[in-house]
């Protein structure tokens, strides 16, 4: 199987943030791999010469969709400062994804011992930031972290979104975060196609549940692509899983690797591209 325009076939995006490089580097690199989009990281935008206006107009000519922002961390749970804080940096993003068309922000849970472990008051923060991005068209895409000590698991944050009640509020599922807990599919059997914003592809090399410490450690230094781990069968199950329910948005390459950070960009996208269709070939 090849990717094409049949809208059966799984349509495959990249992060920018799994490629080192100047901006202007890593779209030319991507697009040359054949993806037309790109999951964007708001550090991305800010570090050109000519500023934010730059970057916006550098992505515009690139003739990439944009998969979507990420991302808002540590959210829900907070009072006082910290969740204005929190707010006032989602409504930065809200506006930066407006000018940029970009239609769907990630967000994740709180992580630390101080935000409130209430499910009611989270669901009721993810409310209030659903409907700062109702107003500009932009979808809140909800991403449970393994290692959080609240919402760990996808049937836990699709609690959390319908205790929400508004629906604008979407998931993000991420197959480290299901491998890490060595959940399936299984686990997603009550979300609604309609509320699954993005799906994320990374694997990695330990073919047991890694300890809480290396999960966070392998997360962000050490994933793998699809393919290249001990999870590859897994990844094709979510994707048959995803196709069958009849999701046809964007599975992102979601790898954050200190190996691949240290080559060019198109180098690191060979791995990309080899992923992609090894995962194609393994659906036929």
């Amino acid at each position: 199987m090849t990717q094409g325009d049949n809208s059966t076939v799984p349509h495959f995006s990249i992060s920018s943030l799994s490629l080192t490089g100047t901006l202007d580097a890593k779209l030319q690199a991507i697009a040359a791999a054949g993806f037309d989009a790109v999951e964007l990281g708001a550090l991305d935008l800010s570090g050109a010469k000519d500023g934010l206006s730059g970057s916006i107009e550098r992505i515009r000519s690139s003739g990439l969709r944009i998969s979507a922002l990420q991302e808002v961390r540590d959210f829900g749970g907070h009072s006082g400062r910290i969740m204005a804080y929190k707010i006032e940096l989602a409504k930065t993003y809200l506006q930066l994804m407006a000018r940029l068309g970009c239609r769907l922000l990630i967000v994740t849970p709180a992580t630390s011992s101080h935000a409130s472990v209430d499910i009611d008051r989270m669901a009721a923060d993810l409310r209030t930031l659903a409907t700062l991005a109702t107003l500009r068209g932009i979808r809140i895409g909800f991403k449970p972290l393994a290692w959080a000590h609240d919402v760990h698991n996808y049937p836990l944050a699709w609690d959390i979104i319908k205790r929400a009640g508004n629906t604008n509020l979407s998931l993000v599922i991420d197959s480290f975060h299901l491998l890490a807990q060595a959940q399936g599919p299984e686990s997603l059997a009550e979300i609604p196609v309609e509320r699954i914003s993005l799906v994320q592809l990374s694997d990695f090399a330990m073919s047991a549940i890694p300890a809480l410490e290396d999960q966070i450690d392998i997360a962000r230094h050490a994933r793998l692509y699809p393919g290249e781990g001990s999870h590859g069968q897994s990844i094709r199950e979510l994707i048959r899983y995803c196709q069958g329910i009849g999701y046809r948005g964007d599975y992102v390459f979601d790898v954050f690797n200190d190996k691949y950070l240290a080559q060019a960009p198109q180098d690191a996208l060979q791995h990309a591209t080899q992923s992609r269709q090894w995962l194609l070939d393994g659906l036929d």
